[in-house]
């Protein structure tokens, strides 16, 4: 707590001080004692008392808040924001982000130190070669050097809405070129291909393969579904409101959803289950249903509170590389183009633009942020489905595919 002096300097006027602690210097790497001074006017030392009290508040509370940058990240920001918004595996990214460079880098300086400035030299030095900590030559990727920066735009955005810095440096910083890499998918008839391959596939992998081309779901989504939970199948809907994610230090971590846009029900959303996939899924929850009841409760995993989708018959979630292992063998078995399993997200999503489906529509089923979100991944894809459909238009409206002379 900031402590203050009110002292009579003559002629009713008093001199203000409080005593902020102390910072390590940026420019010496000394520590030196922080004080603010203020001069007023006032009738006794009682109106002097009262105007020191309110410059206390204002400076401990207002845009002259002193706070070290590795004091605000770890006792402010870590836990009142960043462990309540965001997700496991995003929050143990950040954290090495923060641990390996950001921290030791801005540790001497306090939050209202740091400029566009000292943020644009940090991003240029990580630019440069040996900056990578993983033994291999180069430079860092455009991708990393950008996430860095995404760390700290968080760090100071919170800073600005706990009223501890005015402005968030971060928005004066010229972002990073990140080269669009062109997202391999499957087309319409390599989609029908893997449908095809999938019905001869053990029935779990079956559904949540079809789930993900079909539905657009994440692979945390698809580990994180409960069966009886999320999965309705007279009105034909999932519920989309959980994901599971790992760490290192949190090897299963279920938890509601936290992507998506704002509010109550963040990132959680209601899909419409495809045809190709509702029989599929009403077989696996009668199946999984059967296979849990030769279990007495207490062995089941967790005395059986979640019926996951990806999980062995007591319940126990499968490994989170089951997948993309079970992927890769999958494709060469059947000869399949090879993409990422995140691609069939990828790939639903371009169908539906294809499609003429609208941008928002999309993003809602993506359960993205924002439509912009959605028209940034999909640019080029929402660019080809607008060629389309000028052509088609061009095609329509014209005769014989000439003017018509007048």
């Amino acid at each position: 707590m900031a402590k203050g002096h009110a002292r009579p300097r003559g002629k009713g006027k008093y001199e203000l001080e409080v005593n902020l602690g102390s910072y390590i210097d940026p420019s010496t790497g000394k520590r030196k004692r922080l004080r603010e001074f203020r001069t007023i006017e006032a009738k006794g030392q009682r109106e002097a008392d009262k105007e020191l009290a309110k410059f206390v508040a204002e400076l401990t509370e207002g845009q002259y808040h002193k706070i070290m940058f590795v004091d605000f990240v770890l006792k402010e920001w870590h836990p009142k924001h960043a462990v309540k918004t965001l997700s496991s595996t995003t929050l143990d990214t950040y954290m090495r982000y923060l641990r390996l460079r950001i921290l030791p880098v801005f540790s001497r300086l306090r939050m209202d130190q740091i400029t566009s400035v000292h943020i644009s030299d940090f991003l240029d030095n990580i630019s440069e070669e040996g900056m990578r900590m993983d033994g291999q030559e180069g430079t860092l990727s455009a991708n990393a050097i950008f996430f860095h920066l995404r760390v700290l735009n968080n760090v100071f955005n919170y800073a600005v809405k706990r009223k501890i810095i005015k402005q968030s440096p971060v928005k004066e910083v010229d972002k990073p070129r990140i080269p669009k890499k062109k997202v391999e998918v499957y087309d319409l008839q390599e989609s029908r291909l893997l449908v095809e391959a999938l019905e001869k596939e053990p029935l779990h992998w079956r559904v949540a393969l079809k789930l993900m081309i079909t539905a657009g779901l994440r692979r945390s989504e698809i580990y994180g579904l409960d069966l009886d939970k999320h999965v309705d199948i007279p009105n034909r809907i999932i519920h989309v409101e959980q994901a599971m994610t790992y760490t290192p230090g949190n090897p299963v971590d279920i938890h509601p959803i936290r992507k998506g846009e704002e509010g109550e029900q963040q990132g959680q959303r209601d899909i419409f289950i495809s045809s190709l996939v509702i029989d599929d899924l009403a077989k696996l929850k009668k199946y999984r249903a059967a296979e849990r009841s030769t279990f007495p409760v207490d062995e089941l995993w967790m005395k059986g509170k979640h019926n996951l989708l990806l999980a062995h018959e007591d319940g126990t979630p499968y490994n989170p590389t089951g997948l993309n292992k079970w992927w890769g063998r999958f494709i060469k078995r059947h000869q399949l183009k090879y993409i990422k399993p995140h691609a069939l997200r990828h790939t639903f999503a371009s169908i539906l633009i294809n499609e003429g489906v609208n941008a928002k529509v999309v993003s809602t089923q993506l359960g993205h942020s924002t439509t912009k979100t959605t028209l940034n991944i999909y640019s080029h894809v929402f660019r080809d489905a607008n060629e389309d459909a000028t052509i088609k238009l061009d095609s329509a409206i014209s005769f014989g595919g000439k003017n018509e002379e007048k």
